[in-house]
Parts: C-alpha cells; sequence; structure tokens
C-alpha cells in the first residue's frame, strides 16, 4: 500500500484507496481522461485512489456525507452552491459544449442563436453548467434532462427534442458514431472543470493543488487532451 504523506482527521479515516467521483460515464472519453489524471495525481501525493462514475446528484450526496473523498469535474460556479468544499484552483480538464440539431434543421453555432432556433433542448442529467444555462433560456426554451449523452442524441434523431446539449468528453465510441446522422454547430463555449474536496478531506487540498499546478506545468494536460479530447 502507498502511504499518505500526511494523517487525515478522524472522521475521514476509512479505507486505504480514496474514492474520487464524476459524472462521466465509464465509456465516455472524459472518464479515460480523468481516470489517468487522478493515477498520475495520486502517484504525485503518494496515495492510492480510485475513479467512480456516479450520477450527479448522486455523487453530490455521497461528497456531502463523506462517501467519497471528492469529484472531479464540476464547474468553476459549483463552489457557490457549496461553499463548504475545497476547490483546487488550477482546471485539470477542459470541454467544448456543442448543440446537436437533426440533419433538416440549422446547425447551432452560438448561444444566442439558441432561442430562435430550437423549443426544446435535451442535456445529460446531473450537469450543473447545463441546468443552469438551459434554465436561464426559459420559457423560450424547454429542457429535458436524461440519463446519458446517447439518450439526448437519440431524443433529437427520435424527433423527441429538437436539440441535444453535450460536451466532447461525455462522448464514447458509440456515441460519437450518432454525430452522423445529425448536424453538429460550432463550440458554444468551453469548460474548465476544477477537482472539488469534500469538507472532510480538506487537509489534502494543499497537497493535491500543488501535485495539479505540477502535472499541467510538465504537460499532462496538454497530452491526455490530445490522446482523449479530438474534435467530434
Amino acid at each position: 500500500m502507498l502511504a499518505l504523506a500526511f494523517a487525515l482527521p478522524a472522521q475521514a479515516q476509512g479505507p486505504d484507496t480514496l474514492i474520487f467521483g464524476t459524472t462521466h460515464e465509464r465509456n465516455s472519453f472524459a472518464y479515460a481522461y480523468s481516470a489517468e489524471y487522478l493515477h498520475q495525481l495520486c502517484a504525485e501525493i503518494r496515495q492510492r485512489c480510485q475513479l467512480q462514475s456516479l450520477p450527479g446528484r448522486r455523487g453530490a450526496a455521497m461528497l456531502a456525507d463523506g462517501s467519497i473523498a471528492g469529484e472531479l469535474g464540476r464547474v468553476r460556479e459549483y463552489l457557490e452552491k457549496h461553499p463548504e468544499y475545497q476547490r483546487v484552483e488550477e482546471p485539470f480538464i477542459t470541454l467544448r459544449t456543442y448543440m446537436f440539431t437533426r440533419a433538416n434543421r440549422p446547425q447551432i453555432n452560438h448561444w444566442s442563436e439558441v432561442p430562435a432556433k430550437v423549443r426544446t433542448i435535451s442535456y445529460q442529467r446531473g450537469v450543473y453548467y447545463y441546468q443552469k444555462r438551459l434554465e436561464a433560456l426559459q420559457p423560450h426554451v424547454q429542457p429535458h434532462d436524461v440519463q446519458t449523452v446517447s439518450a439526448c442524441l437519440q431524443m433529437v434523431l427520435n424527433e423527441r427534442d429538437q436539440a441535444c446539449l453535450f460536451d466532447d468528453g461525455a462522448l464514447s465510441v458509440e456515441s460519437r458514431a450518432l454525430l452522423s446522422q445529425g448536424r453538429l454547430g460550432h463550440a458554444l463555449d468551453e469548460l474548465n472543470l476544477h477537482i472539488y474536496l469534500g469538507k472532510d478531506y480538506a487537509v489534502l487540498g494543499p497537497a493535491i493543488r500543488e501535485a495539479v499546478r505540477r502535472l499541467n506545468a510538465q504537460g499532462l494536460k496538454a497530452r491526455l487532451n490530445k490522446k482523449y479530447l479530438t474534435s467530434p
């Protein structure tokens, strides 16, 4: 077992492996990216870690009750909702968001075009950024949350919704294949995603922050981006 370089508080003691959650599915490109990043990060702080794919609300609940040490992949604004957590300021991954529409509908290249071009939009359940962004467009746009990105794309192809909002990291080999059946606009924006630590694991913060800074400076983020996040 790899030894801890610091002592955890009594309430945070547990198995010899720190569990981190992510909302990305196990077969997604972002999950593979995050798992490799976490492996390198935990080697830097001499700790054994494990990544679990968790639905957004379940991951939030597990972080709140201390069942997991932290989460990989929450947006910067997540701290506004949960000020009790620690955010690692330097992002570990940057994803691009897109709108997918049917082949017979216009593509969407900017957020300002959304209300004029579509009325109903699917997005993956538990993604806080998408939820807040689409809620701000109501009542002009009606958002629907679905379980997976594949389901989101299928909602459009089956003509149940007019657009699907997703990020390139959420794609898998299978869901990427669906993109050829519709239209994809330009990237709407970039999402810098962060590592968050639960309040019982705050003692890990300084070591993780320094390790993230060091790994990014060594080019880990750039290498993993090139390896996993090719343009859709």
